[in-house]
């Protein structure tokens, strides 16, 4: 398994743990809606989740981040919590 696909099951097991779902992280497509029945993904638990990405992986995701992430599916959340923990791990190399 390569890093890449490390933090999307991270972040995978982080929605499953923060939205209470009951499904195993491998059952949820990045296709997927965040605001399906399957989901149910609002700004309350997006807050909840955010934080739990930080405390995962470290750093803060910055508000405009996103904003400009435009949320709709698993694989934009997926793309964010990514770029996150790339960064972050960037950070703390130099």
């Amino acid at each position: 398994m390569n890093a890449h696909d490390d933090i999307a099951n991270r972040a995978r097991k982080i929605m499953v743990d923060v939205l209470d779902l009951r499904l195993s992280p491998e059952e949820i497509d990045d296709g997927a809606s965040l605001y399906s029945p399957m989901i149910q993904l609002d700004s309350l638990n997006l807050l909840q989740l955010l934080l739990a990405v930080e405390e995962e992986f470290g750093g803060h995701i910055e508000d405009e981040d996103v904003m400009d992430a435009d949320l709709e599916t698993v694989g934009d959340l997926v793309g964010l919590i990514r770029q996150h923990a790339q960064a972050t791990e960037t950070a703390r190399a130099v």
